[in-house]
């Protein structure tokens, strides 16, 4: 009876580990600059004071990482706030060649329904520092 019990326990937990992930993902998104001048900084405020709340509820995220906010439209089909499925993912985020990651970690409120990013992420797609130009046709995918 014992090994019976493992056998299916072992079954079980493989059927569980083998649950598909839900991608969420565009082919045509916009892509904003959220703040100018240092990178860095400007990543520590999406962390510290974004929606999600990385630096409080998310403790095995990168604290370090590059994180961007999502355009509302997007997030708030996911929950709100740090319940939200897409806070503290990784995202993907591809245009004209270049691809780069980083993590949600805040919620997009502009009429644009962009992607707000730093400077270095937004330089490596293209964008200038201190030009707000809207960047169209970005592709970007999550698994949640």
């Amino acid at each position: 009876m014992q090994f019976t019990t493992t056998l299916v326990t072992a079954a079980l937990a493989a059927t569980v580990s083998a649950a598909p992930q839900k991608t969420v993902s565009s082919n045509n998104q916009n892509g904003s600059i959220y703040r100018f001048g240092d990178a860095k900084q400007c990543h520590h405020i999406l962390r510290d004071s974004g929606a999600c709340g990385i630096s409080t509820y998310f403790k095995k995220v990168n604290q370090e990482a590059s994180f961007v906010a999502m355009p509302s439209d997007v997030f708030d089909k996911y929950g709100s706030a740090q319940n939200n499925k897409l806070c503290g993912k990784e995202i993907t985020i591809s245009h004209n060649g270049q691809t780069r990651k980083a993590i949600v970690a805040d919620r997009n409120l502009s009429n644009d329904h962009s992607i707000d990013m730093c400077l270095d992420l937004w330089k490596a797609f293209g964008g200038k520092d201190n030009d707000g130009t809207v960047i169209h046709g970005m592709h970007f995918s999550i698994n949640i």
